[in-house]
């Protein structure tokens, strides 16, 4: 009898474009078993592997994937589709894996490395490195399709792919999978556990607690049909000793290399401040005409305004025209909207597009599934996180059942049922988040209109720029608002944004708000409790603001692996940029953003013959920099944004009678800078400029 696979996430491996992508792996895999990334062409004769490179090929037609169509297949579409069903394999595996675990590639034992190195330096010097892998060889597919949340009916069509080439491209996914219920129990108990492949290691600040946690992960895993093998133990008292247990802590660290695009953020919450724009500048001046900041215009990319705050006609025309996010908060932290220029609006085949999808209950529901699946995943890893660097937070049983309640995300056939899921999720989660803040501070799980207490007007003032990030993306992929998927689509809230904020909340705003309470940065002086609110309601103060955007800005530029499914680097990069599809006036975003690390400061001098080419010289660097003396200008930028300057320069000048000197400086360099004498005070090392 033919075995159909039920799985939508096969059924995907069956699409042009996934067999299109595995025949450009197999084109391009290395021919040696024994290379570093172990991937062969699928046993494909050099033969078979000229008709795959055909410049008229095209993917095969398959309506089905089961065995039948695998037992008839041609051996190039066998290989095909192994290599196909592992990629679709691997992107669910990597949507699985929780905080510590890793996938066996360079850049997953490079992340392995710098989380050990990350262990050490939180004061856990010693070590145990072991092997792990399932106890039963037979048992690996059903266990791995098992922990992916995969029917059993999957596992003849996966077995019949094994035999479609050697080695076989799924068998490590599935042994690796095999592996995520004893993961998830490790990071759920807040054990210091790190895995890549079969090597695991496990660090504790001393060593009773190191062998408390080799007997707690022992026991484990023969509970869940794994053992641990080929223990070593030992105390690492310098960093350059982790080489002993296999880890290089210098490869482990990030790289200073500046790269993608440094943003400039203007938050601006001082009552009566005004923002304006003058020579190439946007100021904000206090009440009383005292200016309280000056930057140059083509670095701001964004200006937030919290409350009783001026914007000058001009400065809202530049804003508009340049593309300039300006988003309004109430002094209380909640959102009013944003000006969105002509440009920005929604484009008709888009607005078309959603509408229908609107229509489509099918669609919608999937779509909300994965929405909310990862937000609740987002959630499981705030709290693991935590518990990993707090032996007294205990949230394994509040994980356990978030898992449970994830998986069930795919059983739902409505938005009510997916939205129930997500608010059982949410209760549990902020219960166990409750727990975690230190003592002296209340926080009786989530609240708002008014927020009852400090971490929850923390929470909602974070919400509210993170809508704000939101808000913006969409409409710079000229997406309409008002039209949801989870959220039900209405003219009175962005429902859209809602939807797309739901997987960042946890990442970049509860996690901020916790670290800040519980490192005790943000303390109860921080919350002020109007006369005019309503009774209990909390309200962060300027100083709470400051440094919760302060945090939030860092968080973004924070590097992490894994946040999304085979991604690394910044938090707020997440895959790829997101750009309105209008010609040349793509509009770049923060959310998602290609956002790199900050960008390299540049000393710019120049020696101008003509007062008239001297003067616009200056005021083209003045729209990007500082003024540090006469003809000498300090800037920050990327290396696309040194490309405009360099032209913007190019055309004011005469080749034969002016010069312009250009010197890059380093982040080192930077910092053993010194100053004689009296200077400006410069703040253009970071990515936002707070006026509260």
């Amino acid at each position: 009898m033919t075995t159909l696979a039920t799985a939508s996430s096969l059924r995907e491996a069956l699409i042009p474009e996934a067999l299109t992508r595995a025949r450009r792996r197999l084109l391009t895999a290395h021919p040696d078993p024994t290379s570093p990334n172990n991937r062969t062409p699928a046993s494909l004769t050099g033969e078979q592997l000229r008709v795959l490179a055909a410049h008229d090929w095209a993917p095969p037609r398959i309506g089905a994937l089961d065995t039948n169509t695998l037992t008839t297949a041609e051996p190039i579409t066998r290989a095909l589709l192994a290599e196909s069903v592992r990629e679709t394999l691997e992107r669910r595996l990597a949507a699985e894996r929780p905080l510590g675990t890793y996938d066996d590639t360079r850049a997953g034992h490079d992340a392995f490395s710098r989380g050990v190195v990350g262990d050490y330096d939180h004061g856990n010097h010693h070590f145990a490195r072991a092997t792990i892998r399932v106890a039963d060889p037979g048992l690996v597919t059903g266990a791995g399709l098992s922990a992916l949340g995969l029917p059993d009916t999957d596992a003849p069509i996966v077995e019949e792919l094994a035999r479609a080439s050697d080695p076989n491209p799924i068998a490590s996914v599935l042994a690796d999978a095999a592996l995520l219920d004893l993961d998830r129990y490790a990071t759920g108990r807040g054990l210091r556990y790190s895995r890549v492949g079969t090597t695991l290691m496990l660090a504790a600040p001393h060593e009773q607690r190191l062998a408390d946690a080799i007997d707690t992960l022992a026991a484990a895993a023969i509970n869940t049909g794994a053992r641990v093998t080929d223990v070593t133990t030992q105390h690492i008292d310098e960093e350059k000793a982790l080489a002993s247990v296999g880890i290089d802590p210098w490869t482990a660290k990030p790289s200073d290399e500046p790269t993608g695009q440094a943003d400039r953020i203007l938050y601006v919450g001082r009552d009566g401040a005004l923002v304006h724009v003058k020579s190439g500048r946007v100021l904000v001046d206090a009440p009383g005409s005292l200016p309280a900041t000056s930057l140059p215009k083509n670095s701001v990319t964004r200006i937030v305004l919290s409350g009783n705050v001026g914007l000058s006609a001009g400065a809202r025309s530049w804003a508009m025209r340049s593309g300039v996010d300006v988003v309004c908060l109430s002094r209380r932290g909640s959102y009013q909207g944003a000006l969105i220029g002509v440009n920005r609006g929604a484009h008709a085949s888009r607005l078309l597009a959603q509408v229908a999808l609107t229509g489509d209950h099918e669609r919608r529901v999937r779509l909300a599934a994965s929405l909310i699946g990862a937000k609740i995943r987002g959630q499981v890893h705030v709290l693991t996180r935590i518990a990993r660097r707090d032996e007294t937070v205990h949230v394994a049983e509040t994980t356990a059942h978030m898992h449970a309640w994830r998986r069930s995300l795919t059983d739902a056939r409505t938005l009510d049922e997916i939205m129930g899921i997500e608010g059982a999720c949410s209760n549990a989660y902020f219960d166990a988040l409750s727990a975690c803040v230190p003592a002296g501070i209340t926080f009786d799980g989530r609240s708002r209109r008014p927020p009852r207490d400090l971490p929850n007007a923390a929470l909602s003032y974070g919400y509210a720029i993170l809508l704000s990030e939101c808000v913006g993306a969409l409409h710079a992929a000229g997406l309409e608002l008002s039209l949801g998927i989870a959220h039900a689509p209405t003219g009175k809230r962005p429902s859209l944004a809602l939807d797309l904020m739901e997987q960042f909340r946890p990442l970049l705003v509860d996690q901020t708000v916790i670290a800040l309470l519980r490192t005790r940065k943000l303390r109860p002086e921080h919350g002020v409790v109007e006369a005019e609110a309503e009774a209990g309601g909390v309200w962060l103060g300027a100083d709470g603001k400051k440094i919760l955007v302060d945090a939030y800005e860092a968080a973004c530029q924070r590097s992490v692996t894994g946040a999304l499914p085979g991604y690394s680097g910044g938090v707020a990069q997440t895959h790829r940029p997101l750009r309105a599809d209008a010609g040349s006036r793509h509009r770049r975003t923060r959310l998602p953003v290609e956002r790199g690390r900050l960008a390299m400061i540049y000393i710019i001098a120049y020696d101008i013959a003509d007062n008239k080419r001297r003067l616009r010289v200056a005021k083209t660097l003045e729209s990007w920099g500082y003024r540090i003396q006469e003809s000498v200008f300090q800037l920050r930028l990327d290396n696309a944004t040194l490309a405009r300057v360099r032209s913007s320069l190019a055309v004011h000048i005469s080749e034969s009678e002016d010069v312009i000197h250009i010197y890059p400086i380093c982040s080192s360099c930077a910092d053993r800078a010194d100053i004689l004498g009296a200077a400006i005070a410069l703040d253009d090392v970071g990515l936002c400029r707070g006026v509260w």
